[in-house]
């Protein structure tokens, strides 16, 4: 019997062990924004439900983000954003814009600078490249390297000549962290590729890159109503759920840079959380545990690290 005892106890505890390794790598949604049909209650329970750890919420409303924290300690953040249509209200970009973010992030209720557009209406300049290095965006990037910040940039990659303003922005501002949200919209992963060899401080967040093979079941796409390849889907997973080889080796290589995001926004998106974590972590769960859990919630852990309203940091 002194035998068969300890047996046992090392069989309950290798069991233990075995359930310890089993759990699930823990995911935080480093992009979503507020929903209008939506209390932050019910927004928070939304994503508790879905199996998230966590999530961002990104606003230009300063009183509505002080409000994000409080009840969620630990789970949710916030970041201000710029009001992209005339009727959103909240922060407009100007010339005061960068001395309000600033505010919010010497406040304590924000972590983060953005999302901020390109294509702001009105739109004041001729193109994407132009609007990136504007006088009122370029304060908002040295506020962002004083502080130490991320600031999320919604910008559509399309050309060298935006490529370009990105790596000047990139390289006059080295000390913030510059996160291409939807991983630069179009960009395939060879610009991508270059934009972080070339910068340590260039990240991405993967909202919508990481949407299931042909969109989700609403979306005008899936329902067959526009011709493959149309539309926004800007997804690089494929039919089966596995990621396109470039984009694989590049989040691969560069671990430290992608972020797992959703972009929960009014539309029909909300109501597909939990599809857009499943697919999330079938898709990135191949290239191992190191790379899983930097991407699915260590990179947004350590951005938002020494906040106030950040994340706890897992070992």
């Amino acid at each position: 019997m002194r035998r068969i005892l300890p047996l046992a106890l090392l069989a309950i505890a290798g069991c233990a062990t075995m359930q310890r390794a089993a759990a699930p790598v823990p995911y935080i949604d480093a992009h979503s924004h507020v929903l209008p049909d939506y209390s932050l209650e019910a927004e928070a329970a939304l994503m508790r439900e879905a199996g998230l750890a966590g999530f961002v919420l990104m606003d230009p409303r300063t009183d509505m983000l002080r409000q994000v924290r409080p009840g969620n300690e630990g789970y949710a953040s916030a970041s201000l954003s710029i009001a992209r249509l005339p009727q959103m209200p909240g922060l407009r970009l100007g010339p005061d814009s960068a001395s309000a973010m600033t505010a919010a992030i010497d406040q304590g209720f924000a972590c983060g600078f953005g999302e901020i557009p390109t294509r702001i209406v009105p739109r004041a300049e001729a193109s994407d490249a132009e609007a990136l290095v504007a006088p009122d965006r370029m304060a908002i990037y040295r506020a962002a390297n004083t502080r130490g910040v991320p600031v999320n940039l919604h910008v559509d990659i399309a050309n060298p000549e935006v490529e370009a303003a990105i790596s000047r922005v990139a390289r006059e501002h080295p000390r913030a962290r510059i996160v291409l949200a939807h991983a630069g919209w179009s960009a395939p992963a060879q610009t991508i590729a270059r934009l972080m060899d070339a910068h340590p401080n260039i990240m991405a967040d993967l909202s919508v890159r990481l949407d299931p093979a042909g969109g989700l079941p609403a979306s005008p796409l899936a329902a067959g109503s526009m011709p493959p390849g149309a539309g926004s889907i800007i997804t690089f997973i494929r039919a089966d759920g596995s990621l396109e080889p470039e984009w694989r080796d590049l989040i691969a290589r560069h671990s430290d840079r992608f972020l797992f995001a959703m972009d929960l926004t009014e539309h029909e998106r909300p109501r597909f959380a939990r599809l857009l974590l499943e697919t999330a972590r079938k898709a990135l769960s191949p290239l191992g545990a190191r790379v899983e859990n930097a991407v699915a919630h260590g990179n947004i852990e350590r951005l938002f690290a020494g906040c106030p309203a950040g994340f706890v940091r897992r070992p």
